[in-house]
């Protein structure tokens, strides 16, 4: 078995797992039932960045940022979202510093540099 194949392994076994089902189904449940909620704050955090670029950020804009953006993230739907998805991240970044640790030990640093 070559890396290529250890690689596919650790990503199917990623896709297939419950927790990254329900990240797949939860982003279809939010694009389609908050599809007005997604847009209202996809247009206030461009008016908002492009404001702040401009060094033009008033209250209004601040403000209708602020409350596009509580009403997309509080809804149940998108805070387990992004819970699932901080817990599979944490879990990609244990993985790969585990991979790291394992990779550098297998190098001597005594002869170090070359």
């Amino acid at each position: 078995m070559d890396i290529n194949d250890l690689i596919d392994d650790y990503v199917n076994e990623i896709k297939n797992s419950e927790e990254f089902k329900e990240l797949i189904g939860l982003r279809d449940i939010i694009d389609s039932k908050y599809k007005d909620l997604i847009i209202k704050f996809k247009t206030c955090e461009s008016l908002y960045l492009e404001a702040k670029e401009r060094n033009y950020l008033d209250n209004s804009i601040i403000k209708n940022f602020s409350e596009a953006k509580r009403n997309l993230y509080s809804k149940d739907e998108v805070k387990k979202y992004f819970e699932l998805e901080n817990k599979l991240n944490l879990k990609l970044n244990n993985d790969f510093n585990e991979i790291k640790e394992n990779i550098s030990n297998k190098f001597s640093l005594n002869n170090w540099p070359f």
